[in-house]
């Protein structure tokens, strides 16, 4: 059986959002669903990826799955640059690359805190991108491409870098992959 490590979107956990829905749906398509739960107050991307790395050392990577949702997508995409996956889920993947970075609104910036900014801005995608080996799904909602230009550019950059990847756009819904129509796309495309 294949295994799916989910990381969540930022400063969430298992009952944020209807996470069980989301890996109900992943775990009746045949997938042993783990997720991974990020420790995310005074911490940046690099934490992240140590948590998910710590969890998907104990795992053959060619039996494993890296999902993410938002902040997680870019979790579980720097982690599938250092040791390829079987596949790699992009759920509304955050645009918190160096190349983004100028382009973001100050107040989201002072939100996320200084060391998040500077881990942000050492994040190259091109040259991530070209590490990635793996069949990736990018996940996008359309209402959520629609209102984050970023978020829409970030997705069509990567559908464009990584090799092997398909964008899935949801349509109408927004920043959340716990929504009905979220999950059909998922149900239909992984």
């Amino acid at each position: 059986m294949k295994t799916v490590l989910f990381v969540p979107g930022f400063m969430e956990d298992l009952t944020s959002r209807d996470y069980k829905k989301t890996i109900k749906a992943i775990e009746e398509k045949g997938y042993k669903v783990i997720f991974v739960p990020i420790k995310w107050k005074r911490t940046t991307i690099n934490n992240w990826v140590e948590e998910l790395e710590k969890v998907y050392a104990k795992f053959d990577s060619k039996n494993v799955v890296l999902a993410g949702f938002s902040f997680g997508s870019m979790t579980a995409f720097l982690a599938a640059t250092k040791r390829n996956p079987l596949r790699l889920w992009l759920f509304s993947l955050s645009p918190y690359f160096s190349d983004d970075m100028s382009r973001m609104k100050k107040l989201w910036l002072k939100y996320i805190g200084k060391h998040r900014d500077v881990a942000f801005s050492k994040l190259d995608f091109n040259k991530l991108a070209e590490k990635i080996k793996c069949k990736t799904l990018i996940f996008v909602g359309e209402a959520e491409a629609k209102k984050y230009p970023l978020l829409d550019n970030r997705t069509k950059v990567a559908n464009k870098k990584i090799k092997n990847s398909r964008v899935i756009v949801v349509p109408g819904c927004k920043h959340d992959v716990a929504d009905d129509r979220y999950i059909v796309a998922i149900e239909e495309n992984i």
